[in-house]
């Protein structure tokens, strides 16, 4: 149910009905916002861990296929192949962790 009331000179209502003071409402609404921001920021960077974790596994898949690729031209090196990817795999899972 949604709350029609409005104090009078400036003052605010909270959802429970009481009326602020307005150096209350003031340092309430400073509050929200600022909860509010930190809300925005922990979304931006959540955002960003996921391209980053995307951008990791499509590298990871780009250098399977690759290294697929060669092995068939030169099974010897499919030995190097398997080490290169899990160093990169592993490396950029350790990346990743820091970051959070």
């Amino acid at each position: 149910m949604a709350n029609n009331k409005v104090a009078l000179f400036g003052g605010m209502t909270t959802q429970q009905g009481q009326a602020l003071s307005t150096p209350v409402a003031r340092t309430t609404k400073r509050e929200i916002e600022q909860s509010a921001a930190r809300a925005e920021i922990a979304a931006v960077q959540e955002q960003g861990h996921a391209f980053l974790a995307s951008v990791a596994m499509t590298n990871v898949s780009v250098l399977v296929n690759q290294a697929e690729l060669h092995i068939k031209t030169n099974p010897a090196t499919a030995h190097f192949m398997e080490q290169i990817i899990s160093g990169y795999a592993i490396g950029a899972g350790m990346r990743l962790n820091r970051e959070l």
